[in-house]
């Protein structure tokens, strides 16, 4: 599934979903394939939700979006080290 199918099967909500196949483009990420994990109506339920699966499995690439968006929009981070 790519984010438009995404959109129209899941109109006007929060979702949590996987990047099955991504890649990077000048910064920014670019998701090919999208596997749905669950819908929300509110985003502070998707996100204690990607909380506990990200605990429980860092390697996975997950997201939480809303559908109201046209264009994915995800800008890559880099992580220099521990601040303090």
């Amino acid at each position: 599934m790519n984010w438009e199918t995404l959109r129209n099967h899941f109109p006007d909500q929060w979702v949590l979903f996987e990047a099955i196949e991504a890649h990077s483009d000048n910064g920014r990420r670019m998701v090919d394939r999208i596997s749905v994990i669950n819908n929300y109506d509110q985003s502070k339920e998707a996100l204690e939700e990607y909380k506990l699966i990200h605990k429980k499995e860092p390697h996975r690439e997950l997201y939480v979006a809303h559908t109201s968006k046209t264009e994915l929009e995800i800008i890559e981070r880099k992580w220099l080290g521990v601040r303090i």
